[in-house]
């Protein structure tokens, strides 16, 4: 006779793995290997056996397997295609059909006693006991379905591992219409570059000038993409509120979940209030401040917390506000500014920290200066690469980092704002040895403009 278990997540560990399966599906556009461990770690903590992502494409029928755990790839798909091999997969297909055309979840405590199932040969054939299987769907699109069970054990699976697979699903559903969209974009553009190319070798010089800047035009439109992440990560939380019809979820995780809500939709405008600008600095148009006395202390503040919900913050990290006591509590300038200038150094320095370390961000007075410091222990950059960090679509390109996503406008931007605050900014780095970002800023404005 199966063992039976009863074992349901508890609250902490279901929102510590939300919350790290959340990051785990921003953190990249490049989705594969991303699936595998996350499903992986879905196995583990509801205790399946096997587990699946199959993917369908309504349109044209193809289907195909991913982030497979004890399951072969081809019998998977053979099952689903109607080709030969289908029974190895050992699966029930009445499930997943099931779900793939009620698009509701299904989960069976004992598949071989369900009166939904147990009926069907192939269920009993290979003693399918505790099933889940839960619809891939974004924006009410089909992408497919994610599977898992336990052939050994029955009533494996609980209401809030149903909860949380569905939660789960959200977010996968989601990454992989990004990353479609993304692949889409990505060869588009490529595509347009051969196009450049080709212009360039075979049109006169006036032509071929127009062409590269119709595509830096475009190229400012591509960054748009950038704005998915934040999207992903507030459309999973809001998910997973509205889901909670039952209240399992305490209010501490509640206030956790809007904390996370409200850094990612002030990233969000931060980007957008940055496109704007470079919009009018590639118009032509000046730049202009709002000066007043803002809280220097609370911005830096603010934007520390802040990053401890970015996709790139991990548990590798150590994110330390150092502020002097000789620091004023205010200054004179553009509060909006400001928050955009240490934004960006302070993503950066977490972004291109992909192994960890500390990333320090010191405020000191001197004289009548504001120095701040923002300091990291990643991948450091050479005297070359330093010396064209502040120009317009300037990226770094080496192999460690050449995932690592970015517009090349950032810096470019941080440059001007810090110029017009009749500040200065540097840099000192060095390969392999981090990065240090120097912002120095008039305490009291002097006809700044």
């Amino acid at each position: 006779m199966a063992e039976t278990t009863a074992k349901s997540p508890s609250q902490e560990g279901y929102l510590e793995k939300l919350l790290e399966l959340g990051q785990l599906m921003n953190s990249t556009l490049e989705l594969k290997q991303v699936l595998d461990i996350a499903m992986e770690q879905v196995i583990k903590f509801v205790g399946a056996e096997r587990g699946f992502i199959l993917l369908v494409d309504v349109a044209t029928g193809r289907v195909w397997g991913e982030a497979m755990h004890q399951i072969d790839r081809s019998a998977l798909e053979a099952a689903f295609s109607g080709r030969e091999g289908g029974d190895q997969a050992e699966i029930s297909k009445t499930i997943v059909e099931s779900v793939l055309t009620t698009r509701q979840p299904v989960i069976s405590y004992n598949a071989m006693e369900d009166p939904r199932f147990a009926s069907r040969q192939s269920v009993q054939f290979h003693n399918l006991r505790s099933v889940l299987c839960v619809p891939l769907l974004v924006r009410d699109k089909l992408l497919g379905v994610i599977y898992l069970d336990n052939r050994l054990k029955t009533g494996v699976f609980s209401e809030e591992h149903l909860h949380m697979l569905q939660a789960f699903s959200n977010q996968a559903a989601t990454a992989l219409e990004n990353a479609r969209l993304y692949e889409n974009l990505r060869r588009s553009l490529e595509e347009r570059l051969r196009l450049q190319d080709e212009l360039h070798k075979q049109e006169t010089r006036r032509l071929a000038m127009e062409e590269a800047n119709r595509l830096k035009s475009d190229f400012i439109g591509f960054v748009a993409h950038e704005l998915r992440n934040p999207l992903t990560t507030i459309r999973g939380y809001i998910q997973t509120i509205l889901a909670d019809t039952d209240h399992s979820l305490d209010e501490e995780t509640k206030q956790e979940f809007y904390r996370a809500i409200e850094a990612d939709a002030d990233r969000l405008l931060d980007m957008i209030n940055e496109l704007l600008d470079v919009s009018r600095l590639e118009a032509g148009r000046p730049l202009t401040l709002a000066i007043r006395e803002v809280d220097i202390r609370a911005i830096l503040e603010r934007l520390v917390n802040r990053y401890r919900y970015y996709k790139f913050y991990t548990d590798r990290h150590q994110l330390v506000l150092d502020v002097a006591e000789d620091v004023p509590r205010t200054i004179e300038a553009d509060e909006d500014k400001l928050t955009m200038i240490f934004s960006n150094l302070i993503s950066n320095a977490l972004k291109y920290s992909p192994n960890g370390g500390e990333v320090r961000v010191a405020g000191r007075r001197e004289g009548d200066m504001l120095v701040v410091r923002v300091s990291d222990q990643g991948v450091g950059m050479t005297r070359e690469e330093c010396a064209r960090l502040f120009r317009p679509y300037e990226r770094l390109e080496r192999e460690e980092i050449r995932n690592i996503q970015g517009t090349g406008l950032g810096l470019y931007l941080v440059k001007h704002l810090v110029d017009l605050h009749k500040g200065t900014i540097s840099v000192e780095s060095a390969p392999g040895q981090g990065s240090t970002f120097t912002v120095r800023l008039p305490i009291q404005a002097q006809q700044v403009s």
